[in-house]
């Protein structure tokens, strides 16, 4: 390739990533507008262990806090009788933290809580865990805490942190109602199953607008067609209950004879999604068999410190420029190829972390690119090295490039495919954290042997048409010249 086509394409490349490179890292305010200029790195969202977020503490029937214990009390009044019965309704547990109600959760001599409390709040426990691990949050947390109470965590990316802790909290089977919510046309009975007539229960977002969607059996379809027959003369309400919680309540203008039921509403994305998944893991999950209260949603900063994604940012600026001065050194120009690659690899990471919806910055993450960086950065020091020793047996700079490729590079491709297979096998089958975890570094490995072999390589070649001596451009020296010297 001739000078000035090389010229035009070092050019044209390093005004694109110098223009990717500001929009990735600065923001700004858009001139003449109320709207702001929001950089990639400012869109990532982060999960609660890097960017905070929301808590709550759901607490049992028969459970509450000592602070409403003491509160309720109060309001009997002080050394009343009424006050002493209630205080006698209570045993203190977890050193005061918690009272439990004597009738329902302790035995029948209200020496210790009962087994039948304990299996219930196990099964109630577990409910929770299979409600929160299908929304697939990055950063999610569960944990009993005080023995019976259950302490949960979403992250602040979280749009609608109150009503998935209100909904999640819903106890019991699913059943569907119509006229109202007593008159039930499908529920558990004796001799059927709801999963008898309902398949099960999805979200969906099209055209702005979230759906909650209700699969029907052909025996679910029938009913809810003969139910709803005089809809057009009377119009009445269908409702889809969570125990004693309604879930969905549609008002109904016309029969319904369809198998999917796709509603509607003032839902929004992730609304939709939890109302959809407290009604699947009803019919298909373990049920909840306690009713919880969800106390205050508090929100918090990351535990690590209000500035840690700052502070995350800056580590990684330390370690980039430590990278550099290490390639400029021990390969001179050829670090500018490195560098070129290295941007490349780096900006990609940004925009896919900013723009892919279920990705966050977390620990994860974080591991994942970093790991996959330093792949990259082995990777051009293992193909410049190859080079270099073809050079150092007194091959011209264009036979070196050429055999030293061409003798690292199956070695490079399989690693990086075996890497990628392996990481995005992983993550079909992990859970959310790992799943993360193992995506980011499946698409890092990628762009990792695509920055070595490609991007970097190209700009070898281009910017190798500028040196007058190609050998101290890249700092490679034959044999014999060591043996001179």
């Amino acid at each position: 390739m001739g000078k000035k086509k090389s010229a035009v394409f070092l050019v044209l490349i390093t005004i694109l990533i110098a223009v990717l490179c500001v929009a990735s890292t600065v923001s700004f305010p858009i001139p003449n507008s109320v709207k702001e200029y929001h950089s990639f790195v400012d869109v990532i969202k982060k999960d609660s262990a890097i960017g905070g977020g929301y808590t709550t503490v759901y607490y049992p029937e028969g459970v509450i806090s000592a602070e409403e214990f003491e509160n309720n009390a109060a309001a009997y009044g002080t050394d009343t009788q009424a006050e002493q019965k209630y205080r006698a309704r209570y045993a203190s547990h977890a050193n005061g933290a918690i009272y439990l109600e004597k009738e329902i959760v302790l035995d029948e001599k209200e020496e210790a809580v009962s087994e039948a409390f304990k299996t219930s709040f196990a099964n109630t426990v577990k409910a929770l865990e299979e409600r929160f691990e299908a929304k697939h949050l990055i950063g999610t947390r569960l944990e009993v805490s005080d023995d019976y109470t259950i302490r949960a965590t979403l992250p602040a990316v979280t749009e609608s942190p109150s009503l998935i802790f209100g909904a999640f909290a819903y106890a019991g089977e699913v059943s569907v109602a119509y006229g109202t919510e007593s008159d039930k046309i499908i529920e558990n009975t004796a001799s059927r199953s709801v999963n008898d007539y309902i398949k099960g229960a999805y979200s969906r977002y099209a055209q702005d607008t979230a759906y909650v969607v209700v699969d029907f059996t052909k025996e679910g379809r029938e009913l809810i067609k003969n139910a709803t027959a005089g809809a057009a003369e009377n119009k009445s309400t269908l409702y889809v209950l969570v125990g004693d919680n309604t879930v969905i309540n549609l008002s109904v203008s016309q029969q319904i004879d369809q198998d999917s039921l796709f509603i509607s509403g003032s839902y929004t994305k992730e609304s939709a999604e939890a109302i959809a998944i407290v009604i699947e893991k009803a019919l298909h999950g373990t049920v909840s068999e306690l009713d919880l209260t969800a106390g205050a949603v508090l929100t918090y900063q990351s535990v690590f410190g209000e500035n840690t994604a700052l502070f995350l940012y800056i580590s990684f600026g330390v370690l980039f420029l430590a990278m550099l001065v290490y390639f400029f050194v021990r390969y001179r120009g050829l670090g500018v190829a490195h560098l070129y690659g290295y941007l490349t690899y780096w900006l990609c990471m940004i925009m896919c972390l900013a723009f892919i919806p279920f990705l966050h910055l977390s620990v994860g993450t974080v591991a994942a690119v970093l790991l996959t960086s330093v792949l990259l950065c082995v990777s051009n020091a293992v193909a410049f090295e190859y080079v270099k020793k073809e050079y150092a047996l007194g091959k011209t700079m264009t036979s070196s490039v050429k055999t030293g490729y061409g003798k690292c590079i199956r070695h490079l491709i399989d690693l990086h495919v075996i890497l990628a297979v392996v990481a995005f096998l992983t993550y079909a089958i992990a859970l959310t954290e790992l799943q993360t975890f193992a995506f980011v570094f499946g698409i890092g490995t990628v762009l990792s042997g695509v920055c070595t072999l490609v991007v970097t390589r190209f700009i070898w070649a281009i910017t190798m048409t500028f040196a007058k001596r190609k050998d101290k451009f890249c700092n490679f020296k034959h044999e014999e010249e060591d043996d001179d010297e």
